[in-house]
């Protein structure tokens, strides 16, 4: 049963980004009459790009793999199986990418799974981010003031990693009496924190579930006061919740496979385990409180200095060139062809 209803999703998909390329191919077109368009930035996540329109320049950004995040949800998922690169749903993505004439993406894990199965170059440009870390942000939450947290913050689902906490949690709060385990954001399953609360057993008051947390001030101070922060996903792009707390100086424990290798180094800037090992999970944690307070503030320190090197200024220009670049090829490509725009 589960086949078939995948099979009819996969079919209405595959109609909607058909019509969506074309439409969008048409629309192009009447703007680009009425005043010419230098270049166009092409979601990578869908098939937007398949029926381009020729003459103008156009680019691709991956900020994820659409196929890979479909195989993620099943129940079923292995992240050490890619049976699903070799699929036609896959496949038609890679047609797609083969149209545009560069790519570029945040993420190295993305890149290098594109780059293995169509052998087209990709361009690594990681996304802005602005942290202002002398700024003074109260912790509004009574009920964490004074306390010592790990925080998870984010969509609660299986992507997310969530499932590996439901796994661990009780280990991990028998073994370090002294902390609280705080989560925050969106449940896409509203059985999700209640079976995380199940799972904790006599530990559940220690659990604590704030919600989606709308305002982001209220959601830094919350991270600002975390002693970490645990994201174990199966799969992310280059995640703005990792970037977000190592931005606020805090260590952040991620997973190898899902970009978070991309802005730790284990054990230097944060702790890295292997996806969707609740074990994994538990000895990380306990190499965190292990830690003595002079390792533990030279590796927050770290994590900051990382993503200072995702200023605004230097990002833009990075784009502003790569952007330029592919006009200027464009041009002396048509030229060449004797086409005129």
């Amino acid at each position: 049963m589960e086949k078939i209803t995948r099979k009819f999703i996969l079919k209405d998909n595959l109609y909607f980004l058909y019509t969506g390329s074309i439409t969008t191919r048409e629309v192009l077109k009447r703007l680009d009459k009425k005043k010419k368009i230098d270049i166009v930035q092409y979601c990578g996540n869908d098939l937007s790009i398949l029926f381009r329109h020729k003459k103008i320049p156009s680019v691709v950004r991956l900020s994820s793999f659409t196929p890979q995040y479909e195989e993620a949800i099943r129940a079923d998922y292995d992240p050490e199986n890619e049976k699903w690169i070799e699929e036609k749903y896959s496949k038609l993505f890679y047609i797609a990418y083969h149209r545009a004439d560069a790519i570029f993406g945040p993420s190295k894990v993305v890149a290098d799974i594109i780059k293995k199965n169509t052998k087209l170059k990709v361009k690594i440009i990681e996304s802005p981010c602005i942290i202002e870390k002398n700024k003074f942000i109260e912790l509004k939450m009574d009920k964490l003031i004074n306390k010592k947290y790990l925080l998870f913050f984010g969509t609660l689902n299986r992507l997310k990693g969530v499932e590996v906490i439901r796994d661990s949690i009780y280990k991990i709060l028998s073994i370090h009496k002294d902390i609280l385990f705080v989560l925050a954001g969106r449940q896409e399953n509203s059985k999700t924190v209640m079976g995380i609360l199940e799972a904790a057993a006599e530990y559940k008051d220690r659990v604590i579930y704030l919600g989606e947390i709308k305002n982001s001030d209220s959601l830094y101070g919350i991270i600002k006061n975390a002693y970490a922060c645990i994201l174990p996903s199966l799969i992310d792009n280059l995640p703005n919740t990792c970037i977000e707390a190592m931005g606020n100086e805090k260590i952040v424990i991620g997973t190898y496979g899902a970009s978070f290798e991309q802005l730790i180094k284990h054990k230097k800037s944060g702790l890295l385990i292997k996806r969707n090992s609740p074990s994994a999970l538990i000895m990380a944690v306990n190499y965190l409180m292990n830690m003595s307070d002079e390792q533990r503030y030279e590796m927050e320190k770290k994590a900051g200095k990382r993503v200072e090197r995702m200023n605004p200024e230097s990002i833009y220009n990075q784009l502003i060139t790569f952007y330029q670049d592919i006009i200027n090829k464009k041009a002396k490509k048509n030229l060449n062809r004797g086409e005129r725009r």
